[in-house]
């Protein structure tokens, strides 16, 4: 999970005509501008949307985030740093590590069959060409577990974190950074062998580099300059194809794609010059780089509307068309609007990470990507929302897959939805005080309790149907 919490407040003021992704809809739930639609009651009237036979249902977790103790990461070293920006170090996190045989077992129980988990570069080569066998037996062991509660194990191999050897050379704008990658992903595919049948490579790009090296989340190495952030885009798309040649070469049965952030984007004439050159470069060039792919893996949480006054329209333009002035104002402007944008956004419903409320953005997006790439299937790898009111997950996730069930009679290859996220854990820079788990975790006892939201996505996955 990634956080784009800045981008609503470049909106500001402007009555200049609204555009909107060519994939999103006018249409809009009544539940994303008001309170929550009340559950359950009588099943009268009711419709029964069916998805396909072979459709995945399951969830995600990603190693940093819940297994605690990630002591030769890029992102533990960041968090230790005295002048930390984070809320707070990840610590134990929920102790998935040791674990990980229960939670496995649990969500077998709870009818989720595909659980999305990630290896950990920095426990698996603590030192550069060193690999950990204990390390490497411990995630050999995660897929037979998951293989033997008679679940899908979907391996993502670079979920935000490096170790902390190779973000001493620059992270992924050091030029070998694609090149190790690659020999990581093939000891991975290696050991792991016919266990795992999916691979995602890198876990959501646009915001490894917007956050990390653009500096506009917090995130390590925290530069701040446009060039860092367009020398770890290069690196980091080239790293995507290495990571799937890499998997291909030992596995070749094995589906192997990226998984993108990608953003539902409205806006005018005035800001479109902005939005075009931030979309592109969050998201299209990493898309550009799935071409090869054999899924595209889609995230989405929220939308963003940009509405620039038309007096700025002069401006987004010399921001975009001149390199000089992208350089200089660029990086400010957009560190200005994380700040502007954590005190939310008024008369606007907004989960608690301030993003605006709007499940259906997911399909706005899983069209864009369709769009763009006709013939690749897609998989929404994540999506779900920040709340300690677990009827609205059960709402956001009825939305959701309502939205997204319109797609299927579109002919859109839409082959399975994992929600984000399995548990309650360590949200990056905000640290545990974002609640998108379907389970639970309390962290003084670890003790894991499932919450309705979790059922009710079980019954969905189990009955291949959801009724609304």
């Amino acid at each position: 999970m990634g956080s784009l919490r800045a981008i609503p407040s470049l909106a500001s003021g402007g009555n200049d005509r609204w555009s909107r992704d060519s994939s999103s809809t006018n249409e809009q739930s009544s539940s994303e501008t008001g309170n929550p639609t009340p559950l359950g009651g009588s099943s009268i009237g009711r419709v029964r949307l069916e998805f396909p036979p072979d459709f995945l249902w399951g969830t995600a977790a990603a190693a940093h985030q819940v297994e605690g103790d990630n002591r030769n990461s890029d992102w533990w070293a960041w968090e230790q740093h005295p002048d930390s920006p984070l809320t707070e170090p990840s610590g134990s996190a929920i102790e998935h590590y040791q674990r990980y045989a229960d939670d496995i077992a649990l969500l077998a129980g709870l009818d989720l069959p595909v659980y999305r988990f990630s290896t950990e570069w920095a426990r698996i080569e603590p030192s550069e060409g060193v690999f950990d066998p204990e390390a490497i037996a411990h995630y050999r062991d995660m897929a037979e577990a998951v293989r033997n509660a008679g679940m899908t194990p979907m391996v993502t191999l670079n979920h935000f974190t490096l170790p902390v050897w190779l973000a001493a050379r620059g992270g992924w704008v050091a030029r070998e950074a694609p090149a190790l990658l690659a020999r990581y992903s093939t000891k991975v595919a290696e050991e792991l062998g016919d266990l795992v049948d999916w691979y995602c490579t890198i876990n959501e790009p646009g915001n490894v580099a917007f956050g990390g090296y653009l500096g506009a989340l917090d995130w390590p190495p925290g530069t701040k300059t446009l060039a860092a952030w367009d020398a770890a885009i290069d690196g980091l798309r080239a790293g995507m194809v290495t990571s799937r040649a890499a998997v291909k070469e030992a596995r070749p049965e094995a589906k192997v794609g990226a998984t993108h952030a990608m953003i539902e984007w409205e806006y005018n004439d005035a800001a479109r010059p902005l939005v075009e050159y931030l979309r592109t470069q969050l998201e299209d060039r990493f898309l550009d780089a799935s071409a090869e792919d054999d899924f595209i893996g889609v995230q989405t949480y929220t939308r963003i509307a940009v509405n620039a006054p038309g007096i700025a329209a002069p401006l987004t333009r010399a921001l975009v068309g001149s390199a000089s002035v992208r350089k200089t104002v660029l990086p400010r402007l957009i560190r200005f609007a994380i700040r502007m944008g954590e005190r939310g956004m008024p008369n606007t419903r907004t989960t608690d990470m301030g993003y605006e409320y709007r499940p259906g953005a997911i399909a706005a997006t899983v069209r864009r990507a369709h769009e763009l790439y006709p013939d690749k299937d897609i998989l929404v790898t994540e999506h779900g929302i920040a709340t300690t009111t677990d009827e609205e997950r059960i709402e956001f996730i009825r939305d959701g897959l309502s939205a997204l069930h319109a797609l299927l009679a579109d002919g859109v290859p839409l082959r399975g939805y994992l929600h984000w996220s399995a548990f309650d854990n360590f949200e990056w820079a905000l640290g545990y005080g974002m609640r998108f788990g379907l389970i639970d975790v309390d962290r003084s006892t670890q003790v894991r309790t499932p919450k309705p939201s979790a059922r009710y996505l079980g019954d969905i996955a189990r009955d291949n149907a959801l009724e609304i």
